[in-house]
């Protein structure tokens, strides 16, 4: 009799002991995967900081093609200004000037040129903008699936993991077995997060 219940004391343990490894060995795995999450987080969150810095040195640079190129539409506004102003005068002054004229035509001539390089070079830039632009739409949506992901894992490993666990919450992350300080340290870090990719 006693060794009946001996073996069946030990059978319970046994299995006890099978269940608590079973969880052990799979918080481990949700552990890792956490782990693994965390890397894709950090790196989404690099290349959305890289796209925001692409996209100000593009905009910089447009912004100051454009100035350059409101600069030499009024260099050509006044080169025919004067060109106009030339012709206008009497026919004595005309042969006097005629140096004048034909140097101010190729001055003309070179700022038109200038004037159609730098309005190439914006379109140019504006494309690249667009490029920049949408690299960086697509770096933001991949850093917030990555925390959404991140965040309902957190949860799902809490919910797993061995031992007694708290009352549960449910916040904008997600069910997760969180307290009210690990809620408020976790939203802390977050913001902090966010707000160092902002920058």
């Amino acid at each position: 009799m006693n060794l009946s219940i001996k073996n069946e004391i030990r059978e319970q343990m046994e299995v006890k002991v099978a269940q608590k490894s079973s969880e052990l060995q799979q918080y481990l795995q949700r552990v890792q995967e956490l782990e693994e999450m965390y890397k894709r987080l950090e790196e989404a969150l690099e290349d959305e900081r890289q796209a925001r810095q692409d996209e100000e040195t593009v905009r910089k640079l447009q912004t100051r093609l454009l100035e350059d190129e409101c600069s030499k539409r009024e260099d050509l506004e006044r080169l025919h200004l004067k060109q106009k102003q030339t012709i206008e005068m009497t026919e004595a002054e005309k042969q006097e000037l005629e140096n004048q004229r034909a140097m101010k035509e190729r001055a003309l001539e070179a700022a038109m040129k200038q004037l159609e390089e730098l309005e190439q070079e914006r379109k140019q830039a504006l494309e690249q903008y667009g490029e920049v632009a949408k690299k960086l739409e697509m770096a933001t949506n991949k850093t917030r699936n990555w925390k959404a992901k991140v965040a309902q894992h957190e949860g799902l490993l809490r919910l797993i993991q061995p031992g007694s666990k708290g009352p549960q919450l449910i916040t904008n992350w997600g069910p997760a077995s969180f307290t009210e300080a690990e809620l408020t340290l976790r939203e802390k870090s977050w913001q902090k997060q966010k707000n160092s990719a902002m920058q």
